[in-house]
């Protein structure tokens, strides 16, 4: 059985701060999904954060096959080849290490923009939170009308 999980890292300039959200599926079947407010990260950084937290969800959850699905091309690009100069390289080295787990299958592919916004709306939902990771059970309301 092999889940899909789409992932959002969003900054906002203006408040200067970022929040994370993902949403896994299975046959287009709501599972799980999950939300925080991380505070201050560039974008590229706070979709780090969310492809770590969904990664870490899954396996907790012991579902050993997932796709990963961001819009950011230079996050799979700092997964696949780390630069040693980029400075959240510990959070790097966390995603690798789940990676590195006993999945069946784990990959993690781009996907546009338009084919993620259900992530994206949980994310950006969680910019004025007060921090601290959210698993949700059932689909926020927020939400509810794009799954």
């Amino acid at each position: 059985m092999s889940y899909k999980l789409c992932v959002k890292g969003v900054f906002d300039r203006s408040q200067m701060r970022a929040s994370v959200g993902g949403i896994m599926n299975h046959n287009g079947r709501w599972v799980r999904g999950f939300g925080s407010m991380i505070g201050l990260a560039d974008p590229q950084t706070a979709e780090l954060w969310a492809i770590y937290y969904g990664l870490k969800m899954a396996w907790e959850r012991e579902m050993t096959s997932v796709v990963v699905f961001t819009e950011r091309r230079d996050a799979i690009d700092l997964i696949n080849n780390p630069d040693p100069a980029y400075p959240m390289t510990a959070l790097i080295e966390m995603i690798t290490m789940l990676k590195g787990e006993a999945w069946s299958h784990v990959d993690i592919q781009h996907i546009h923009a338009d084919a993620n916004v259900p992530a994206n709306v949980l994310a950006t939902d969680c910019l004025d939170g007060e921090g601290g990771l959210n698993e949700f059970a059932e689909p926020p309301h927020a939400i509810i009308h794009l799954i």
